[in-house]
């Protein structure tokens, strides 16, 4: 559910409903550290995708941290079109593509 703005990292409303739940749970959980992961499709250049996608992560965080969520406790990255979830061959592929997984960091041994 986290959308952006087509080639931009400009979050869309409709992205606030599911990061303000997961800033509750981050917040009630201080130990659990996330990755916050961005990836785009394979349209455009490799070095433009991975910088969007950059962008696009520092942009979940950034919201998070403006909801109360330690800055610390997450993770950005990029990712750009390196991890498909499927291939890029179709307009829905690529839609698919285009996201922000969140993840639990392992805490350590």
């Amino acid at each position: 559910g986290v959308t952006f703005e087509s080639g931009s990292a400009r979050l869309q409303p409709g992205s606030y409903v599911e990061l303000d739940s997961l800033a509750k749970v981050l917040i009630a959980a201080p130990g659990m550290r996330v990755e916050i992961g961005g990836h785009t499709d394979n349209s455009g250049s490799p070095a433009d995708n991975q910088h969007l996608s950059a962008l696009r992560a520092d942009a979940v965080r950034n919201y998070l941290v403006a909801k109360g969520v330690p800055f610390q406790q997450m993770v950005a990255r990029g990712y750009g079109s390196t991890v498909p979830r499927t291939p890029d061959t179709t307009q829905r592929g690529r839609a698919a593509n285009r996201r922000v997984e969140i993840k639990p960091l392992s805490s350590g041994p």
